[in-house]
């Protein structure tokens, strides 16, 4: 993060003076509104006219003009910004103890980063800081109608405020019910023929409408809420624009003011009204911004690949399980318990026992998805919980009890989700008894895995995975459960 920070700096300083200069540029207006008023009526002079116009017309082209690069240069760097967070973030997510966020959550967090940035987030929060010095414009011009402007932008900043307090529970419920939502039909689509094999279609329906629906007052709370917030944000602006009109008017009749001043002054109380009414439309995503960077900030420093000193040599190293404990959440008893083991090279360790007795637990264990409570797991001198979050070592295969094939090739699956060496590929298929099968599917090797219209049986995908589990020939495989749903041929390969 602290790396992104100095790339992006010049950029960001370039921004911070664009938009110096872009709140600059928008005194022209009122400027030339006081001055033709006064000036030009008073002396009649049309060069002065001309003039003017033509100096208001080149900073009103200037102003617009570096909005527009100041709002492109804030598109790229949000673009910038998913495409550098975006990668490690997913490979964060699914990392289990990188970070408490999840993946989709990591993704949506990147999205609304770029979104803010390259939105109108970023740029009603840059442009706030002027609305104080456009008001101190009118209290030069006018005290009186200073406090005018000064009220109806407290007022405003006090209506943004309350809106976010009062919705802020309403809300965050809403989301919450769109995400469950969202996972009830995902969760639907995936098992439809379950659902239809056991007629249970209508009934999951009113599950998922109970779930959907169950939100639906603070929705509509919400919704209420935010059409007072923006109609009395609209009042508001109508009030000031007649106040200051109204105020004015009779400070010229007292011969305290001319009028050229008083439009003068409506002019800059609306330009600084209207940022910090912008800001206040913004503030939720300014807050949803913010949220989201500390979770990327502390995902992206969780998630850091530990540095290695890993011998040259390629050597056999023993398995040594040293002391391990293990114990699941709100559990209150260990799966297991101080647990001592060396499995040397060329060994084959056969772990037999009842279902929940621990098995998948100690093979995640040794694979380094889950880390002890206590205890190292430790392949030679290298801790293998490190080597797993080390995208840069092909050291352990692993077969999952719970498969999984992913949108792709065989190919790819095979190897691991890259575009692998196919000896090696076709090396892993005939150690897993799949080789033969791959041939007879429509590409091959490079026949598309699609989850919608299954090519493969329980059997093969069980085959793609175990040949996945024995590319390259890593020097540790773990085996979870790997002979049910094999046909004979696939088990005498796995046996041989």
């Amino acid at each position: 993060m602290r790396s992104a920070w100095r790339t992006s700096r010049s950029g960001l300083v370039a921004i911070g003076l664009f938009s110096v200069f872009i709140n600059i540029l928008k005194l022209a207006t009122p400027l030339y509104v006081l001055q033709i008023l006064d000036r030009v009526l008073s002396s009649r002079s049309l060069e002065t006219l001309y003039m003017l116009t033509a100096i208001t017309l080149i900073a009103i082209v200037s102003a617009v003009s570096l909005e527009v690069v100041r709002r492109r240069m804030l598109m790229h760097w949000g673009g910038w910004i998913e495409r550098r967070f975006g990668p490690p973030l997913f490979v964060a997510g699914l990392i289990k103890d990188a970070s408490d966020a999840t993946t989709s959550q990591l993704v949506r967090d990147v999205g609304i980063l770029r979104s803010f940035v390259a939105g109108q987030g970023l740029i009603a929060w840059l442009d706030i800081i002027w609305a104080p010095i456009f008001t101190g414009c009118v209290f030069l011009i006018s005290p009186t109608l200073g406090y005018v402007v000064l009220i109806a932008c407290l007022f405003a900043l006090g209506l943004g405020i309350t809106n976010e307090f009062l919705t802020r529970e309403s809300r965050n419920a809403t989301l919450q019910a769109g995400t469950d939502n969202r996972e009830w039909v995902a969760s639907a689509e995936r098992n439809r023929e379950t659902l239809g094999s056991l007629n249970a279609v209508r009934s999951y329906a009113d599950v998922w409408r109970r779930s959907a629906f169950a939100r639906l007052d603070e929705s509509m709370q919400t919704s209420r809420v935010n059409l007072y917030f923006a109609a009395g944000m609209r009042l508001l602006r109508r009030f000031l624009h007649v106040g200051v009109l109204g105020i004015g008017v009779w400070l010229v009749v007292a011969e305290v003011l001319t009028i050229g001043p008083v439009i003068a002054a409506g002019v800059l109380g609306r330009t600084a009204y209207g940022l910090v009414q912008t800001a206040m439309l913004k503030w939720r995503e300014m807050k949803l911004a913010r949220s989201s960077y500390g979770r990327v900030k502390a995902a992206l420093a969780d998630a850091k690949d530990p540095r290695l000193s890993r011998p040259t040599e390629s050597r056999p190293r023993a398995l040594i399980l040293e002391g391990i404990s293990y114990r699941y959440p709100k559990q209150a008893k260990s799966v297991i318990r101080g647990l001592d083991m060396t499995v040397e090279p060329g060994e084959v360790l056969c772990v037999i026992g009842p279902s929940g007795s621990g098995k998948t637990t100690l093979s995640r264990l040794i694979t380094g998805l889950v880390s002890p409570r206590s205890g190292s797991v430790r392949l030679g001198d290298l801790r293998v919980h490190s080597l797993q979050r080390n995208s840069a070592y092909r050291e352990i295969g692993y077969l999952p009890q719970d498969i999984a094939l992913f949108p792709g090739t065989v190919r790819e699956n095979i190897a691991s989700m890259a575009m692998g060496d196919i000896d090696l590929v076709t090396e892993a298929a005939r150690l897993a008894g799949i080789h033969k099968v791959i041939l007879g599917l429509p590409q091959g090797y490079d026949t598309e895995i699609v989850d919608k219209e299954p090519l493969l049986s329980a059997s093969q995908r069980k085959g793609i995975a175990m040949a996945r589990a024995l590319y390259g020939v890593p020097p540790l495989i773990v085996l979870d459960e790997p002979a049910p749903h094999l046909d004979t041929a696939a088990r005498e390969a796995l046996w041989s």
